[in-house]
Protein backbone atom coordinates (compact mmCIF):
# COMPACT_ATOMS: atom_id res chain seq x y z
CA UNK A 1 0.00 0.00 0.00
CA UNK A 2 2.94 2.38 1.20
CA UNK A 3 3.88 1.88 -2.81
CA UNK A 4 0.67 2.58 -4.35
CA UNK A 5 0.20 5.26 -2.05
CA UNK A 6 3.42 7.40 -2.79
CA UNK A 7 2.85 6.90 -6.77
CA UNK A 8 -0.39 8.47 -6.29
CA UNK A 9 1.34 11.60 -4.27
CA UNK A 10 3.57 11.92 -7.57
CA UNK A 11 0.91 11.86 -9.92
CA UNK A 12 -1.26 14.45 -8.38
CA UNK A 13 1.44 16.04 -6.94
CA UNK A 14 2.56 16.52 -10.86
CA UNK A 15 -1.10 17.91 -11.53
CA UNK A 16 -0.88 20.19 -8.96
CA UNK A 17 2.38 21.78 -9.66
CA UNK A 18 1.31 22.15 -13.37
CA UNK A 19 -2.12 23.90 -12.04
CA UNK A 20 -0.18 26.15 -9.94
CA UNK A 21 2.44 27.04 -12.90
CA UNK A 22 -0.49 27.60 -15.30
CA UNK A 23 -1.77 29.95 -12.23
CA UNK A 24 1.26 31.94 -12.42
CA UNK A 25 2.90 32.00 -16.20
CA UNK A 26 -0.56 31.24 -18.00
CA UNK A 27 -0.31 30.05 -21.06
CA UNK A 28 0.01 32.62 -24.22
CA UNK A 29 -0.98 29.74 -26.80
CA UNK A 30 -4.23 29.26 -26.15
CA UNK A 31 -4.86 32.85 -24.23
CA UNK A 32 -4.85 31.72 -20.72
CA UNK A 33 -3.95 34.60 -18.83
CA UNK A 34 -1.68 34.34 -15.44
CA UNK A 35 -4.06 34.64 -12.32
CA UNK A 36 -1.65 34.98 -9.50
CA UNK A 37 -2.09 38.74 -9.76
CA UNK A 38 -5.39 38.43 -9.47
CA UNK A 39 -6.23 35.60 -7.04
CA UNK A 40 -2.69 35.79 -4.48
CA UNK A 41 -3.92 33.88 -1.77
CA UNK A 42 -5.12 31.17 -4.34
CA UNK A 43 -1.19 31.03 -5.58
CA UNK A 44 0.20 31.46 -2.31
CA UNK A 45 -1.72 28.26 -0.71
CA UNK A 46 -1.14 26.56 -3.78
CA UNK A 47 2.47 26.76 -3.19
CA UNK A 48 1.91 25.75 0.41
CA UNK A 49 0.19 22.98 -0.70
CA UNK A 50 2.53 22.29 -3.21
CA UNK A 51 5.35 22.13 -0.81
CA UNK A 52 3.25 20.17 1.99
CA UNK A 53 2.97 17.57 -1.15
CA UNK A 54 6.60 17.02 -1.61
CA UNK A 55 7.00 16.98 2.23
CA UNK A 56 4.91 13.80 2.26
CA UNK A 57 6.09 12.02 -1.26
CA UNK A 58 9.27 12.45 0.69
CA UNK A 59 8.14 10.38 3.43
CA UNK A 60 6.30 7.98 1.27
CA UNK A 61 9.80 7.38 -0.30
CA UNK A 62 11.99 6.77 2.53
CA UNK A 63 9.12 4.47 4.21
CA UNK A 64 9.26 2.11 0.85
CA UNK A 65 13.08 2.18 1.97
CA UNK A 66 12.42 0.96 5.39
CA UNK A 67 10.20 -1.45 3.93
CA UNK A 68 11.54 -2.88 1.13
CA UNK A 69 15.02 -3.34 3.33
CA UNK A 70 13.04 -5.07 5.97
CA UNK A 71 11.59 -7.08 3.32
CA UNK A 72 14.93 -8.10 1.76
CA UNK A 73 17.19 -8.19 5.42
CA UNK A 74 17.28 -11.50 6.92
CA UNK A 75 15.60 -10.00 10.29
CA UNK A 76 12.31 -10.50 8.50
CA UNK A 77 11.53 -14.40 9.03
CA UNK A 78 8.37 -15.62 6.65
CA UNK A 79 5.61 -15.89 8.77
CA UNK A 80 5.26 -19.92 10.44
CA UNK A 81 3.30 -22.86 8.55
CA UNK A 82 0.11 -23.48 10.08
CA UNK A 83 1.66 -26.39 12.18
CA UNK A 84 4.01 -23.65 13.91
CA UNK A 85 7.14 -24.29 11.65
CA UNK A 86 8.71 -22.09 9.48
CA UNK A 87 8.12 -22.51 5.87
CA UNK A 88 10.56 -25.72 3.76
CA UNK A 89 12.56 -22.86 1.91
CA UNK A 90 13.69 -21.07 5.62
CA UNK A 91 14.45 -24.33 7.06
CA UNK A 92 16.50 -25.55 4.33
CA UNK A 93 18.39 -22.28 4.44
CA UNK A 94 18.84 -22.56 7.97
CA UNK A 95 20.32 -25.72 7.84
CA UNK A 96 22.90 -24.37 4.69
CA UNK A 97 24.11 -21.68 7.23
Amino acid sequence: MDQASAYLLVTSASAAAELLQLARHGDRGVSWGEACSYFGRFCGKATVSLALHAAALACFAALSLVSAFRVFSSRCHPPPDADGQPPKHARDEEQRV
